[in-house]
């Protein structure tokens, strides 16, 4: 049976003039007894990815002992993916730009939530697509640099891109 002390009216009166938990520090995002999480890692250097994939899809392709450099080809795939980033790549910045310096259409509650959630979207988007345009430019200009090593018999440098370099 309650004591009467924490019950009824006497209850509420407690709890509302009882001195409420200690919370957290504004900003801090821990809720009390919780560790704070770790932070992300750094985003990956995309120019480097790119440049490790054109030299091991080369190293790949060149390792068979038939395989045989064609400079016309090369200059192909190259030049297809320069018009990617030329064309279709430059018109998304084109529109992701755009679309980050879009203002909310109102001051309501709700809209300014929804802005901040479309905010963060286009933030998110910017930066893949920065991260992939580096990406691709590294892979184009290490096809560049075979393409020249090749054209020029750099046999170093061949090696190098494959990442077999010789000792002599």
């Amino acid at each position: 049976m309650p004591d009467g002390t924490n019950s009824g009216l006497q209850g509420v009166q407690n709890q509302l003039i009882s001195t409420a938990p200690t919370a957290p520090p504004p900003g801090s995002g821990l809720i009390a007894g919780a560790n704070a999480a770790t932070p992300p890692p750094p985003p990956p250097n995309f120019a480097a990815l790119g440049s490790g994939q054109a030299k091991a899809d080369f190293a790949a392709a060149s390792s068979n002992g038939g395989w045989e450099f064609n400079p016309e080809a090369m200059d192909k795939v190259i030049q297809q993916l320069e018009d990617s980033l030329d064309n279709e790549y430059s018109r998304a910045r084109t529109i992701a730009i755009q679309f980050a310096q879009l203002g909310q259409p109102g001051s309501d509650t709700v809209t300014t939530e929804y802005s901040k959630a479309a905010d963060r979207a286009t933030t998110a988007y910017n930066e893949f697509l920065r991260g992939t345009v580096d990406y691709l430019d590294s892979y184009v200009q290490t096809l560049k640099d075979i393409r020249t090593a090749y054209v020029k018999q750099d046999h170093a440098a061949i090696d190098a891109l494959r990442g077999t370099r010789k000792v002599d």
